[in-house]
């Protein structure tokens, strides 16, 4: 058996009480839900709409899945918000969305009454990595001198083999699943001091993109599906390229699961598609998609990380 399929076992002895849904019935993120009535052919068709917020690093992703789930099932409506996965995890906590998307573990982000409901679908896995202005004269950097750029303590290219000019840092905002799992690897626990004081703080993936492609001598983070774009470049780390395979391996260690947390006490209306929906995510129907968009495949990971950072080899 594959952890694949193991990931979806489990997910669905979560929703066991739930209606059964069928084949690719697909369905989507938005406020209130039914379940569908039986078609001619004795299947159940869905019908409903739920809602899904939170992390931007996989939200194109979780686009693209809600496109092919609503096709396949006109009558559900899929809502899909950004809002960081602070945002995310507060909303599916309080009830208000019935996904909650995150790049971290909802531990690090939420008090233990708000855990209590909550469950844990790990989707797939993002890898993330340092990303600088098209004209920046550096390929690769290592773990010590990104920390020491992200504390403020590296403040020219030229102190990292590059020709001088000074390091401009876009960062994410407070609550971003994105920056949180940047400094759990690269900062290894420490924080910035209060005097640092990056160019910017921005709220979303793309605007990261956007505004390192127009700052000269820029550097900032995103997750690997935003690297091809135009007028930025990907730094290796430490030697290692960014690559699938070495965030596979253990090698590129700046990774993180993709949760998409559900309530075991969802509503019964809505819990049906919202179930499918995420069963489809995971499903082999859905894989190459995941891939395509520059992310990886539960069943592909050689090594497994806890809510506490630890690496360990898959068994």
């Amino acid at each position: 058996m594959s952890k694949l399929d193991l990931s979806r076992r489990q997910f669905l002895g979560v929703f066991g009480g739930a209606a059964a849904v069928v084949g690719l019935g697909l369905v989507g993120c938005g406020g209130t839900g039914t379940t569908a009535a039986e078609g001619g052919d004795g299947a159940a068709a869905l019908s409903g709409s739920i809602s899904c917020s939170g992390a931007t690093s996989f939200q194109p992703l979780i686009e693209k899945a809600r496109d092919a789930f609503q096709d396949a099932n006109p009558d559900v409506s899929i809502a899909v918000s950004a809002g960081g996965s602070g945002q995310g995890l507060s909303q599916v906590a309080d009830g208000s969305v019935q996904i909650g998307r995150s790049d971290v573990f909802a531990e690090t982000k939420l008090e233990a009454d708000q855990c209590a409901n909550l469950v844990d679908n790990q989707v797939c896995i993002v890898g993330m990595g340092p990303i600088v202005n098209a004209n920046v004269d550096v390929d690769d950097i290592s773990t010590e001198q990104l920390k020491g750029i992200f504390m403020g303590e590296i403040t020219d290219w030229s102190e990292v083999g590059g020709s001088a000019g000074a390091i401009q840092v876009i960062q994410r905002e407070a609550g971003s699943g994105t920056r949180a799992t940047f400094e759990a690897a690269v900062l290894a626990g420490d924080t910035a001091p209060d005097s640092f004081r990056p160019v910017a703080e921005v709220d979303s993936s793309g605007t990261v993109v956007e505004q390192v492609a127009a700052t000269e001598g820029s550097i900032s983070y995103v997750a690997f599906n935003y690297m091809g774009s135009d007028g930025i470049k990907a730094l290796s780390v430490d030697g290692i390229d960014p690559t699938q395979e070495n965030v596979e391996s253990g090698d590129f260690n700046i990774w993180a699961y993709e949760h998409m947390y559900t309530r075991s006490d969802e509503d019964e209306s809505t819990a049906p598609v919202t179930k499918a929906f995420i069963e489809f995510i995971m499903s082999d129907d859905f894989a190459d998609t995941v891939v395509e968009e520059g992310f990886i495949p539960m069943a592909n990971m050689q090594v497994k990380k806890d809510v506490d950072g630890n690496v360990t080899p898959v068994e």
